[in-house]
């Protein structure tokens, strides 16, 4: 039977249930801990039990106070159900600790695991697996104060294509995932370096409506929550999300105790009820309809670039509707894209990386002949600079980051985000915590961050012996393993291509 994991606020840490005590005559007391008494009233042993029996249910302290449990001595308070288990043993796989304690969780509630930001489940490569190939003598390495230019333009073919300062912009994390003070230090940010920035979906806050309106990028999602006609309007692009990488072809789920007055306003919600985010646009289920849906964007916009973002899965089958439908751009959210929450289950085991995704949209925009159309932004698990690069010499134009910017700008990743309860201002409404970010001292750290990436990017584009970020290419990349080599089209080490 499960006990709650407060249960040792019931037995005094008193001297005379200290004497009651027979700890120390069980076989699987932790002699190594030698002092150690009343587990069931003060805590658990620091050392690993050894379980050979148990005399809690012999001892008078437990008829006492009614206790039901035994090994005290190894148990703690686990998971959101608060339920007292075995503690993990200092060899115990730690994942495999958590799967149980999920398992208790959902045995106990009913209800699927929960969890913030992105998968922590590894693949056998990364893109820690490419290196890129330096310039010596064939090819000459430019010198730090060469010049090189790392402006993008995003849907160059579109009437008024999006010009950024870099190829490094940030995604989109809606108002209610993030606290206000994170809405308003990323649009801040992006105004002073003039680069690209998305709404997400939860709207637009009236401190950030006049902000950065040369570089926003509305997000048109599934909710369709906060967005009207004058906010498309004001849109320096739309980008209509079909999916994200943290659970591509799932809907979202903003509950009602989280929705603050100011969050329903922002969203056009009645007070007091949640946000619910479909799987699939209910007016975009098929070619002709999507594709009207991106003409009238279009219209409604005077002509900005009109984009789809799609968690990365069956990419050259999306691609080619995408391209057919006219799109200006893609951006792929590959698996390991953060969130503010979703279930365990579908973060962990849908979709695949944006390393994988990338060369397979790249190498069918190319076959169509629209690459030179249609801007590819990749995003999904970036974190420093050499990845960001990483991915545009596999064939994106820029990339989209979420989860690194909200650690520069505070994030210490405690990953609770869903429960409103982060201790850095980043992911609550409660105004207290919120305090914990000063939007000031949060937009210079993120400031510091971009324009350092960016000049790494820069200076790697220097090593491989370009002055422009738009000229990287696989050919300026090599792997170190051979089956990232056939899947990414990049030479082995042998420096051939591996087919």
């Amino acid at each position: 039977m499960d006990e709650p994991g407060n249960i040792r606020i019931k037995v005094p840490d008193s001297k005379e249930n200290r004497q009651k005590c027979i700890c120390r005559l069980c076989k699987s007391y932790p002699h190594d801990c030698s002092g150690e008494i009343l587990f069931c009233g003060v805590n658990e042993s620091k050392c690993d039990i050894n379980a050979k029996t148990c005399l809690c249910n012999k001892c008078p302290v437990y008829k006492e106070y009614g206790l039901k449990g035994l090994y005290y001595c190894d148990k703690v308070s686990v998971g959101e159900s608060n339920i007292l288990m075995r503690k993990r043993s200092k060899e115990e796989d730690p994942g495999f600790y958590q799967e149980v304690v999920n398992i208790k969780d959902e045995s106990k509630t009913g209800k699927s695991t929960v969890g913030s930001m992105g998968s922590l489940k590894k693949f056998p490569f990364t893109l820690d697996d490419i290196y890129f190939i330096p310039a010596q003598v064939n090819k000459i390495p430019l010198n730090l104060e060469e010049p090189v230019q790392t402006s993008v333009a995003i849907g160059p073919h579109s009437k008024k294509p999006l010009q950024v300062s870099s190829p490094i912009m940030i995604s989109g994390m809606s108002f209610g995932a993030v606290s206000k003070n994170v809405r308003m230090v990323i649009s801040s940010t992006a105004s002073k370096l003039g680069i690209g920035f998305n709404s997400g979906e939860g709207g637009i806050i009236n401190e950030e409506k006049d902000v950065g309106l040369n570089y926003r990028i509305v997000q048109y999602s599934t909710g369709r929550f906060g967005v009207d006609e004058k906010i498309l309007e004001s849109a320096a692009a739309v980008e209509i999300r079909f999916g994200q990488g943290a659970y591509p072809g799932k809907g979202s789920y903003l509950p009602a105790e989280k929705i603050t007055d100011e969050i329903a306003r922002t969203r056009n919600l009645e007070p007091g009820e949640a946000s619910y985010s479909p799987a699939h646009h209910t007016d975009m289920t098929d070619h002709d309809t999507m594709k009207g849906k991106v003409e009238w964007l279009r219209e409604i916009t005077g002509g900005v670039p009109i984009g789809a973002k799609i968690g990365c899965g069956d990419i050259k089958s999306d691609v080619n509707l995408l391209a057919d439908i006219g799109v200006d751009f893609i951006a792929l959210d590959g698996f390991g894209g953060g969130t503010g929450a979703t279930d365990l289950y579908v973060r962990d085991n849908v979709g695949i990386p944006v390393f994988a995704a990338l060369p397979q949209a790249y190498k069918t925009l190319q076959e169509l002949g629209v690459k030179d159309k249609i801007s590819i932004i990749a995003g999904g698990g970036l974190r420093t600079s050499a990845d960001f690069a990483k991915c545009l010499a596999l064939g994106a134009d820029a990339v989209y980051i979420g989860t690194a910017a909200l650690i520069a700008i505070n994030c210490q990743q405690y990953r609770i985000c869903y429960s409103d309860l982060c201790p850095t201002g980043i992911a609550t409404q409660d105004p207290k915590l919120m305090e914990q970010l000063d939007v000031e001292e949060g937009s210079q750290k993120l400031t510091n961050f971009i324009e350092l990436t960016n000049e790494e990017v820069a200076n790697l584009t220097r090593i491989v012996g370009k002055n422009n970020v738009n000229q990287f290419s696989t050919d300026d990349l090599i792997s170190v393993n051979k089956d990232f080599a056939q899947i990414t089209g990049v030479r082995w080490l042998n420096g051939e291509y591996i087919h």
